[in-house]
C-alpha cells in the first residue's frame, strides 16, 4: 500500500500543470521536491521555441508538431529525468541528442512518425517504444520504479500484482538514486512537522473551508504520517472557498489516509482536472464515499476524469464542462443525485471518419465545434448513469435530452430541465415524479404528457403556453405550477382532482370558472391576472382551499360566496376592492392572515366593521392595515383607513332609531307629564271640539240674537237655576236658552253648546265648586272665552252661588280665575233683602250692551266688587 501511495503522489507530481506556457506548479512532499514543466498542446514546431528553464526535472512536449530532436535541444539540461515527446511529428533525432542527460530514466516517443529510428542511447535509459500503450500507464511504472527509489527500504514486488513486469530497483540510474538521497537528507524531514499542525476534526468534521491554504500547508496539515490519528477520524472535509489551486487527482491522493471519509466540499475553488487518461490506475480504497462537492471549479472537462466509484452524490454546477462523455456512466455507475446546472453544453458537429477529413490548406478557416439543434452525433449529454434519480441540468443551453434518455434513465425520480432553450416537452421516463421545466420557450403540452403515470410536481412557469388542457396531465399530479405564461381561460376540471397545490399567476386570465368540485386543491395561486370578480359558487367548488392568493387582479368587490369557508390565508392586496364587508368576510372563521394593500376604499360606514372590529381580532394577523388609504369621500382622499373615525353611532342605523325612538318616547313622556300636571289634554280637546263646531257653521244673528242669555250651570246647581234663576229672569221678560229646553234634539251636545252660546247676547255661569268639576260646564266655559276673543266683545256674567276657595278651581281654569279676579260678579246671598239687589243688578247687566275686551283689557283694571 506504500508503494501505491508513493506511486500515485509522484504521478501527481509529474503532471500536475497549467494551461499556458509551461507555469510551473512546484510541490514540496514529505519525499522530495519535483519541478515539473508542461508545454502541451501549444503547437510547437521545436523543443527551444518553449525555452524551458534547465532546472526542471520533468518536461511535457506532448501534443506539439515537432519534427526534429537536435543536439542543442537539451544542452544544460543535467537534472532532466523524465521526458515526454508523444504524440508529435518527428521524424529524426539527431545522434547524442540525449547522451549529456545522465539524470534522464525515462523518454516517451510514443505516436510519432513511423519510421522514426532511435539508436545511441545510454545503457540505463527506458525506452518507451511506439508500438506500446500511449503515456499513462507507462510513465505510471516510471514513477512506480522512482518510488522504489526513493523510499526506503523498498517494498517487495509481490505488493503489485497488477504489474505485468514489475520494477527491479538495480535498474535505477545509481547516481538517480544517490541524488535522490541525498535530496532527502538536504530536505526538511516530516518528521519535524509538530503535531499541532494537523487538521483537527470536530464530530468527524475536518473544516478547512475560507482558509485560503497553500498547497505547501495544506499538504502539512493532512500529513500521512504525522497526521494519521487525526485523518482517520475524519468522516467529512471541507476545503471550499480557499483558492485552491491543484489537480483533482492529486487532491483525492491527500485524502488516501482518510480511510472513513464520506463527503468532500472543494466548491469555490481552482481545482482542475488533468488531461491525461488515468483509467488504469483510477482505483481509490474508499468504501464510505459518497459526496463530493467540486461545483464553482474550472474544470473544464470530464473527460479524463477519476472519482471513486462508490459517489452517490456529485455536484458539478458551474464548472465550464461542456459535454458529459460516453465514459461518465461506467466511471460513477452508483451515482443517484447529479447537479450540472450552470453550463454550457455544446452540440457539437463531428466527422464520422476524422482521418479521412483532408487536410486544409494554409490559410483555411477550420469550424471545430458549431451549435446545432437536434444533431445526434454531436449530442453533449452522451451517457449518464442510470442508477441517477436526482438530476439537475438547469441554465445548460440544452434544446433537446437524447433519444435514449426515456428508455435508459428508468430509475429518473426528480429532473430539473429549467432555465434551457427547450421549445418542445421532451420524452421523459415513466419513473419521472417531479418535472421543472420552467423558464424555456414550450408553447403545447402534448396528450402524450399524460404517460406520465407517476409525475407529482410539475413546474412550466415562465414560458409561452396559451392553452391549459387539463385533460392531458396525469391525475397523479399533486403540484402544478403554470405561472407567468399566456394563459387566458383557467379550466378547472376533474382530471385535476387529485391537485393539492396549483399556480396560475402572472397570466392573462380574467375569470376563475371550476367545471367541478376539486376536494384536494388546498393551495391556489391566481395573483397578476386580469380577474374582475369571482363567482358566487367558488367557495362551494373549492371546499378545502386554504391558500388563496388573488393579489393584483381589478377585483372591486367580493360576495357573499365567492370565498371558501376554509380558508386561513388570503391575499387581496393591489386590486379594486373599495369595502370589505362582514357578510363575505364574516363567514371566514379559519381565516388566520389577511395580506390587503391597496388606495381605493371609501370611507364611509360600509367600511366600519373591517375598521372597528374585523381589524382588531387578535386571532387574525392583517398585513398592510397600516398603509390603506381612502378614495371616497373626496375630502379624505389619500387619508390613511384606520384615521376614518367612524364610529358605531353614525354607521348603526339601528342605534340610531332606537336613539331617535328613545328622545321620542322621552319627549313624548315629557309632554305627557305636561299635559298632565297643567290639563293639556282638555285644552287639546277643546281645541278640537271648538274646531269641529265651528266647521259646522251654525247659522248666527250677530244683531238680532234669539236669547239674552245662556245660562251654564252644573247638575248639582239644577234645582236653584231653575226654580229661581230662570223663573226670574222670564218672568222679568228675558229671553233665556236653557239647554234642557232649547238644545236641539239629534244634534250633537257639543253642537248645541256651540250655537247657543253664538246664538245669545250673554252668557251667564252659576259658580259653584260642583261647577268647576262638572265636565259640561268646562265646555261651555271654553266655548265661552273663545267667543269673547273671536268677537272681541265681554259678554260673560259670572254668578257665584257659592264660595269658591282659591285652591278649587283647577289650574286648566286659569282663564276664570283671571276673571274672578279681574271682573266684577254677582254672588248670590241666601238673605231676602240682598237677593232683591242681586236681581236688580242682574237684570241691568243683562241689559247692557257688550263692552269692547281690546279697551277693557288695554284700560286700568277695573276694582273687584262683590255685589251684594
Amino acid at each position: 500500500m506504500r508503494i501505491l501511495i508513493g506511486s500515485l503522489y509522484f504521478y501527481f507530481i509529474s503532471f500536475l500543470f497549467s494551461k499556458v506556457n509551461g507555469f510551473l506548479t512546484q510541490r514540496t512532499s514529505p519525499v522530495s521536491s519535483f519541478p515539473f514543466y508542461n508545454y502541451s498542446y501549444l503547437n510547437l514546431s521545436s523543443v527551444s521555441q518553449a525555452q524551458a528553464p534547465k532546472t526542471a526535472r520533468a518536461l511535457n512536449f506532448s501534443y506539439n508538431a515537432i519534427e526534429k530532436i537536435t543536439k542543442r535541444d537539451f544542452e544544460g539540461f543535467h537534472v532532466l529525468e523524465v521526458l515526454d515527446l508523444s504524440h508529435n511529428h518527428i521524424k529524426d533525432i539527431e545522434p547524442g541528442a540525449f547522451e549529456n542527460l545522465l539524470s534522464l530514466v525515462s523518454v516517451d516517443l510514443s505516436f510519432n512518425d513511423k519510421n522514426l529510428l532511435v539508436s545511441g542511447l545510454a545503457p540505463h535509459l527506458k525506452l518507451i517504444p511506439t508500438s506500446g500503450a500511449s503515456g499513462p500507464s507507462q510513465i505510471y511504472m516510471y514513477f512506480q520504479k522512482s518510488a522504489e527509489a526513493a523510499l526506503e527500504p523498498s517494498a517487495p514486488a509481490e505488493l503489485l500484482p497488477h504489474l505485468e513486469d514489475p520494477p527491479n530497483p538495480g535498474n535505477v540510474n545509481p547516481r538517480f538514486r544517490q541524488r535522490r538521497t541525498e535530496e532527502n537528507k538536504t530536505s526538511p524531514p516530516a518528521a519535524t512537522l509538530r503535531p499541532d499542525l494537523c487538521g483537527a476534526p470536530i464530530n468527524g468534521l475536518l473544516d478547512l473551508s475560507r482558509t485560503k491554504l497553500s498547497n505547501e500547508e495544506l499538504t502539512a496539515k493532512l500529513d500521512a504520517d504525522l497526521c494519521q490519528a487525526q485523518l482517520g477520524t475524519v468522516l467529512e472535509f471541507n476545503i471550499s472557498h480557499s483558492d485552491l489551486e491543484m489537480d483533482l487527482l492529486s487532491l483525492f491522493i491527500l485524502f488516501l489516509p482518510m480511510k472513513d471519509i464520506q463527503s468532500v466540499d472543494a466548491s469555490y475553488n481552482r481545482i482542475t482536472i488533468n488531461n491525461i487518461d488515468v483509467e488504469a490506475i483510477c482505483h481509490f480504497p474508499f468504501s464510505n464515499f459518497s459526496f463530493l462537492n467540486i461545483s464553482n471549479n474550472p474544470i473544464n472537462s470530464l473527460e479524463t476524469v477519476c472519482l471513486p466509484a462508490s459517489i452517490t452524490v456529485i455536484d458539478l454546477s458551474f464548472t465550464n464542462i461542456s459535454t458529459i462523455p460516453a465514459n461518465f456512466a461506467k466511471k460513477l455507475s452508483k451515482l443517484e443525485r447529479m447537479y450540472v446546472q450552470g453550463n454550457q453544453l455544446i452540440y457539437t458537429v463531428r466527422p464520422e471518419n476524422p482521418s479521412a477529413t483532408p487536410r486544409p490548406p494554409p490559410g483555411t478557416v477550420q469550424i471545430s465545434a458549431i451549435s446545432l439543434v437536434r444533431n445526434q452525433a454531436g449530442t453533449p449529454i452522451e451517457s449518464l448513469p442510470e442508477s441517477v434519480k436526482h438530476l439537475k441540468v438547469s441554465n445548460c443551453s440544452i434544446v433537446e435530452l437524447p433519444e435514449w434518455f426515456a428508455n435508459r434513465m428508468q430509475e429518473l425520480l426528480f429532473l430539473d430541465l429549467s432555465s434551457n432553450r427547450i421549445s418542445m416537452l421532451p420524452d421523459l421516463p415513466i419513473s419521472l415524479q417531479q418535472l421543472d421545466i420552467s423558464n424555456s420557450d414550450i408553447k403545447i403540452i402534448p396528450p402524450r404528457f399524460k404517460s406520465l403515470s407517476n409525475l407529482t410536481v410539475f413546474n412550466i412557469q415562465n414560458n409561452k403556453l396559451t392553452e391549459m388542457h387539463p385533460e392531458y396531465f396525469p391525475s397523479t399530479l399533486m403540484t402544478c405550477d403554470i405561472s407567468k405564461n399566456k394563459l387566458k381561460v383557467l379550466s378547472l376540471t376533474k382530471a385535476l382532482e387529485n391537485l393539492e397545490s396549483l399556480n396560475v399567476s402572472g397570466n392573462l386570465i380574467t375569470r376563475l370558472e371550476p367545471a367541478c368540485q376539486l376536494p384536494s386543491l388546498t393551495n391556489l395561486d391566481s395573483s397578476h391576472n386580469l380577474i374582475s370578480e369571482l363567482p358566487d359558487h367558488l367557495g362551494q367548488s373549492l371546499l378545502m382551499l386554504k391558500h388563496f392568493n388573488l393579489s393584483g387582479n381589478k377585483i372591486s368587490f367580493l360576495q357573499r360566496g365567492s370565498l371558501p369557508a376554509s380558508l386561513e390565508e388570503l391575499d387581496i392586496s393591489d386590486n379594486a376592492i373599495t369595502t370589505i364587508v362582514q357578510d363575505t368576510f364574516g363567514q371566514l372563521t379559519s381565516l388566520s392572515v389577511l395580506t390587503v394593500q391597496g388606495k381605493h376604499f371609501f370611507c364611509n360606514c360600509d367600511l366600519y366593521w373591517f375598521v372597528n372590529i374585523y381589524i382588531r381580532n387578535p386571532h387574525l394577523q392583517i398585513n398592510g392595515k397600516d398603509d390603506l388609504r381612502c378614495s371616497f369621500p373626496p375630502d379624505r382622499r389619500g387619508s390613511l383607513v384606520k384615521s376614518s373615525n367612524l364610529t358605531l353611532l353614525h354607521c348603526s342605523l339601528g342605534i340610531q332609531m332606537a336613539i331617535t325612538a328613545c328622545m321620542a318616547i322621552l319627549v313624548v313622556l315629557v309632554l305627557t307629564g305636561l299635559c298632565w300636571r297643567f290639563d293639556g289634554l282638555w285644552y287639546v280637546r277643546m281645541g278640537w271640539y271648538w274646531c269641529m263646531a265651528k266647521r259646522r257653521q251654525y247659522k248666527k244673528r250677530p244683531e238680532n240674537k234669539p236669547f239674552d242669555a245662556f245660562i251654564s250651570y252644573s247638575e248639582h246647581d239644577a234645582d236653584w237655576t231653575k226654580e229661581h234663576l230662570l223663573k226670574k229672569l222670564e218672568t222679568d221678560g228675558f229671553k233665556i236658552c236653557y239647554h234642557e229646553r232649547d238644545f236641539k234634539p239629534g244634534h250633537p251636545v257639543l253642537g248645541n253648546i256651540f250655537y247657543c252660546i253664538e246664538n245669545s247676547h250673554k252668557v251667564l255661569f252659576v259658580l259653584s265648586p260642583s261647577f268647576v268639576n262638572s265636565c259640561w260646564c268646562q265646555y261651555e266655559l271654553y266655548f265661552a272665552e273663545h267667543r269673547v276673543l273671536d268677537e272681541n266683545q265681554d259678554s260673560l256674567i259670572m254668578v257665584v252661588l257659592e264660595d269658591l276657595p282659591p285652591d278649587s278651581v283647577p289650574q286648566k281654569f286659569s282663564k276664570l280665575r283671571k276673571l274672578l279676579k279681574r271682573k266684577t260678579y254677582l254672588k248670590w246671598s241666601p238673605e231676602e233683602h240682598k237677593q232683591k239687589i242681586f236681581w236688580h243688578q242682574l237684570a241691568a247687566v243683562l241689559k247692557t250692551t257688550n263692552e269692547p275686551l281690546v279697551r277693557a283689557e288695554n284700560g286700568p283694571n277695573e276694582d273687584v266688587i262683590e255685589m251684594e
